[in-house]
């Protein structure tokens, strides 16, 4: 990702106001900007069908359907298990000057994916959905394969130099989906056949990025899949990160004190659902520093650690890096932190006409509180993570991102026996354990840098 720093520091190079807009505006989007887009489309479309056309039983169903397919085509099967690896593998051979390896694996990891993950969506939505009609399980399944690749184009694009055009295709993508839901309105079939044509789309913006970008002599190569050459604790990290930021949704979901059945087998909640997704929206700022400080200051500064490592830099000047890094991650976490915070104030303050607009009962007041509190947490955890990731301490992150997924899982279900007051106090407390947790072990990480980069490689 070290390109897009550099892209990102070259529009804040132009040093006024405007361009320090410009750029927290594109780190904003190209940190959070997919899902954001994603979301908001979805919950549009929501509004329209149900507002216009009173087609709320059609609507909601729609919305649960993608949300599930959402959860499953990024945590679940195969793409949270090979999103980090699958990264890595890119830094690698892009690092060795083999750009022309990046896209042959691109396509190859896409047809592993289509192909593992067809058959195993496929007998999923037939058991989940028993009653329904075999054009419902075709759109189903098209939805899960479509986000998928999605996912995994997405890995690649948003580090290409030319991040407006991927800004734009989500933009474009989501924006065509919104349109063609006011001017054909219907049912679940309608309202699913538009969001694959935009996804569709999307996915054949992002490939063409992709292919601008890297040449190849072969179309298609499986060597990412290779055993000696994969990275299994990147994997295992990213599938229990991905998993627990979705478990206390699942367990509110599943939970028959909490969850409401919709259609078929799944289930939403009408406790949960709104109060944490108005949460994660509340971190876009906190997204959009984490994402420059991460991709343009601390980049730069361990590139220069590390070149002075490789290229045998004198004691001194190494330790001059080590501590420029540590600098940069203590400012870093603090600003994220110390925004992050005005900003939850500030929404902490509005949120009593946040939610008399939106018709959400005041009795949830309470629960969004924490949840922010929560997903502000989660933002400090990512960005230690991402760290963590930079460093190549992955049996640190694999265990960190184990420890999130057990306690959020834990932890949610019991305050649900433990009453309304308590709901959300599972996400965020297992978040406040693992965020301390992480701090420590990067202290003592970049405490002991000098000492294990020369002594036990």
């Amino acid at each position: 990702m070290a390109g897009i720093g550099f892209e990102l520091r070259k529009v804040l190079k132009k040093g006024s106001l405007l361009s320090l807009g410009k750029m927290y505006a594109y780190s904003g989007l190209l940190g959070s900007g997919p899902w954001v887009i994603s979301i908001l489309a979805i919950v549009a479309v929501g509004f329209i069908n149900i507002s216009t056309f009173s087609t709320a039983s059609y609507t909601v169903q729609f919305q649960v359907v993608i949300t599930y397919a959402i959860a499953l085509a990024s945590s679940l099967i195969i793409t949270g298990f090979v999103q980090l690896p699958y990264t890595r593998y890119i830094a690698d051979r892009i690092y060795e000057g083999k750009r022309e390896d990046v896209l042959p694996s691109y396509f190859g990891l896409l047809f592993v994916t289509w192909l593992t993950g067809l058959p195993m969506i496929w007998l999923a939505v037939r058991w989940v959905f028993p009653d329904m009609d075999p054009l419902f399980y075709v759109e189903t399944a098209t939805v899960f394969m479509v986000l998928c690749a999605v996912w995994l184009s997405n890995v690649i694009a948003t580090s290409l130099k030319f991040f407006k055009g991927v800004v734009a295709a989500y933009f474009v993508s989501y924006g065509l989906i919104t349109v063609a839901s006011w001017f054909f309105p219907g049912d679940l079939y309608t309202l699913l056949f538009i969001f694959i044509a935009g996804n569709v789309l999307l996915m054949t913006l992002l490939m063409a990025f992709i292919v601008r970008e890297y040449g190849a002599r072969r179309f298609m190569h499986f060597d990412f899949f290779d055993r000696k050459k994969f990275y299994w604790r990147l994997g295992i990290a990213g599938f229990f990160y991905n998993l627990g930021a979705w478990s206390d949704k699942f367990v509110f979901w599943m939970h028959p004190l909490t969850g409401n059945q919709v259609i078929g087998k799944i289930h939403a909640s009408v406790v949960y659902d709104l109060p944490i997704f108005i949460a994660y929206l509340s971190i876009i700022p906190g997204m959009a520093i984490f994402f420059y400080r991460l991709e343009a200051d601390f980049a730069e500064k361990y590139e220069r650690y590390f070149d002075a490592v490789v290229k045998d830099g004198t004691l001194g000047l190494i330790e001059h890096y080590r501590n420029e890094m540590v600098t940069t991650i203590r400012h870093a976490i603090r600003e994220i932190v110390v925004y992050q915070g005005i900003v939850d104030i500030l929404i902490f303050l509005a949120a009593p006409v946040i939610f008399e607009h939106l018709k959400i009962p005041m009795l949830y007041l309470n629960l969004f509180y924490v949840l922010t509190v929560g997903a502000l947490l989660q933002l400090g955890f990512m960005s230690v993570l991402a760290i963590l990731f930079y460093l190549d301490r992955r049996a640190e992150a694999m265990w960190l991102t184990i420890a999130f997924f057990v306690l959020n899982t834990v932890l949610t279900l019991a305050t649900i026996y433990m009453g309304p007051t308590w709901f959300g106090y599972g996400y965020a407390v297992s978040l406040l354990i693992v965020f301390a947790v992480s701090l420590k072990v990067l202290d003592h990480v970049m405490e002991n840098l000098d000492y294990e980069t020369f002594m036990l490689r």
